[in-house]
């Protein structure tokens, strides 16, 4: 968990807060790797159930979303979008050297 939390620059212990949580909510479930100190973490098929429900929400919101918007609002909207995340991801590179 604390590579998790490296990668995502977030405390270790809301990693450890939100990773208990999925545990208890039966999303996660962990074993030890070869024995060692280490969990290996890997999702239940609840967890998998859960996921996928949510991402065709989100997608489905979307896609409603950018379809209220109009073709050509909505085209406009994605260009813009793509150059921001191009710009973010440079800048976030950047600060991270």
């Amino acid at each position: 968990m604390r590579e998790v939390a490296d990668v995502l620059g977030l405390e270790q212990s809301t990693v450890n807060r939100q990773v208990n949580a999925a545990l208890g909510a039966g999303l996660l479930e962990r074993s030890r790797r070869g024995g060692g100190p280490s969990y290996q973490f890997h999702r239940t098929e609840a967890g998998r159930e859960a996921f996928e429900r949510d991402a065709s929400i989100s997608l489905g919101a979307y896609e409603t979303a950018l379809g209220e918007m109009g073709d050509d609002d909505a085209e406009a909207f994605l260009s813009l979008t793509a150059r921001f995340l191009r710009a973010f991801t440079l800048a976030v590179d950047d600060a991270a050297r």
